[in-house]
C-alpha cells in the first residue's frame, strides 16, 4: 500500500483568499462540495468512513498577511487517492469558481505524488532519535476536554492506528508497540507554544500547541526501535491528534 500527497493551489478571483476568514470548518466543507460535484457516492463512501479515516488536510499559508496559498492532502491507499486527485483535478479542467464563506477561488494548478510504501516504512533503520516539527495546532482527547501536550504515546497512537488499518496484515505493528512507547520513549527537548484557530464562526476556538520536539527511546529492542522510525516517518502523512481532516495535527519530521 502505498501513500500519496495531493497538492491543490488556490487562486482568488477578486483578491487574495485572507487567512483571518478562513476557517477549518469552511476548508472541510469546501472539500466535500467538491468530491460530492464528481461523485456524491464517493464524497458519502469517504465522509462515512471509519475511523482513522484515509486521508487528512493542512492548508498553507503565504506572506505576512496569511494569504491561503491551496491545501494539501495526504492519502493512505490507492482508492482514497484516486477520488480526491480527480475531483479536484475536474474542478481545474472545468476552471469552475469555488467558494469559502464570501470570498471566491479557482484551483490552478494540482498535483499526485506518490510516497512510500508501509514496506519502506518498516524497513527504517533502529534509531533512538526522533525529531518532529508541529506546523498546525495539535491536541489529544482527554475525557471532555483536550490535553495540548506531546506525550510520546498520544503523538504517536494516531500513525499507529493508521498503519494497522492500511498495511498488509504481514507488515502490522504488534498491539503493544504504544505500550513501550509510553514506558520508554521521553521528550528530551522541545520548543513549543500554545496556538489557537477558528473551527467555525460557531464553535468555540480549538487550542493546540505547535513548534519542534525531540523524542528519545531508552530501549535497545531493535524492532520497536526500527517501528518507532517507520512511524516518524508516517507521522509526516497522517498529522496526529484530533481534528487532522479540518488541518489540525499537521507534522513534519526533522
Amino acid at each position: 500500500m502505498t501513500l500519496y500527497r495531493i497538492g491543490v493551489g488556490f487562486q482568488g478571483i477578486e483578491k487574495p483568499l485572507l487567512g483571518q476568514h478562513v476557517t477549518a470548518r469552511g476548508l472541510h466543507g469546501v472539500l466535500y462540495h467538491v468530491l460530492k460535484q464528481r461523485s456524491a457516492q464517493d464524497a458519502a463512501w469517504l465522509h462515512g468512513h471509519d475511523a482513522p479515516k484515509p486521508y487528512n488536510l493542512t492548508p498553507y499559508y503565504d506572506g505576512e498577511e496569511g494569504t491561503l496559498a491551496g491545501i494539501r492532502l495526504n492519502v493512505f491507499n490507492e482508492q482514497s487517492a484516486g477520488i480526491l486527485y480527480h475531483s479536484w483535478q475536474q474542478v481545474k479542467q472545468a476552471g469552475r469558481e469555488l467558494r469559502l464563506g464570501r470570498q471566491s477561488f479557482y484551483v490552478p494548478e494540482t498535483t499526485l505524488i506518490p510516497g512510500p510504501t508501509f514496506s519502506d516504512l518498516s524497513a527504517s533503520l533502529p534509531q533512538k532519535e526522533v525529531g518532529l516539527r508541529f506546523l498546525s495546532p495539535t491536541a489529544f482527547r482527554q475525557g471532555p476536554g483536550h490535553l495540548p501536550l506531546p506525550l510520546p504515546a498520544n503523538v504517536f497512537r494516531w500513525p499507529f492506528r493508521v498503519w494497522n488499518a492500511y498495511a498488509s496484515p504481514d507488515l502490522l505493528i504488534p498491539g503493544d508497540w504504544l505500550d513501550w512507547c509510553r514506558d520508554n520513549v521521553f521528550v528530551t527537548a522541545h520548543r513549543i507554544e500554545t496556538a489557537v484557530v477558528a473551527i467555525s464562526h460557531k464553535e468555540p476556538p480549538f487550542t493546540g500547541f505547535v513548534g519542534e520536539v525531540q523524542f528519545t527511546a531508552k530501549s535497545s529492542a531493535l524492532l520497536y526501535l526500527s517501528l518507532f522510525q517507520g512511524l516518524s516517518h508516517l507521522i509526516a502523512y497522517t498529522g496526529t491528534g484530533h481534528k487532522t481532516t479540518m488541518g489540525m495535527g499537521a507534522v513534519e519530521r526533522l
